[in-house]
């Protein structure tokens, strides 16, 4: 399924910051959140022409959970939004790969996934979880969503066991 510029939940249509600032602008989040070896697969002849190319950064996270430390490696993939034909436009153009949009997309996946370990006091592996390099092309999630199907959503409410219900109040704070 491709994803437009024009698609109402896609934000940052509006940017104006080229890709390559962008780039620079993941390198300083990864810095500041401590990430290591950052290595940057751009395929930008891909890029200049509009066909979908391929870019993805690959870093380490360095932690210690449990009195254990890991290195683990991270991938994650820029998102391939497009934008639409113009053929009637002046001059026309083709549809083609809305990289600023694209780039946008994926500083604040890898941002507020970092963010949110930070403010929550979570880990940063944890955050990037299903994106960690376990082969070549491979990552965590592709062993991992097979084996979900056993983990099926209950069918109803009712079979929750009231056993683990908390009674409480709701309590207003006045002002």
């Amino acid at each position: 399924m491709k994803i437009y510029s024009d698609d109402p939940l896609i934000k940052y249509k509006d940017t104006s910051i080229p890709p390559d600032r962008t780039k620079h602008q993941i390198d300083a989040v990864l810095a500041e959140y401590e990430v290591e070896d950052i290595l940057w697969h751009w395929v930008k002849t891909l890029v200049e022409s509009g066909e979908p190319g391929e870019i993805y950064v690959m870093f380490k996270i360095s932690e210690t959970i449990k009195g254990i430390q890991l290195k683990v490696p991270v991938r994650v993939d820029c998102p391939i939004i497009w934008s639409r034909a113009k053929p009637k436009g002046r001059p026309p153009r083709p549809e083609q790969v809305d990289w600023k949009t694209s780039m946008r997309a994926m500083y604040h996946f890898i941002y507020t996934h970092l963010n949110a370990a930070y403010a929550m006091q979570s880990s940063k592996i944890v955050a990037f979880l299903g994106y960690i390099q376990t082969g070549e092309k491979e990552q965590l999630k592709d062993r991992i969503l097979p084996e979900l199907k056993q983990y099926s959503a209950l069918e109803s409410p009712e079979q929750f066991s009231n056993d683990h219900v908390i009674e409480g109040e709701v309590v207003r704070e006045s002002r």
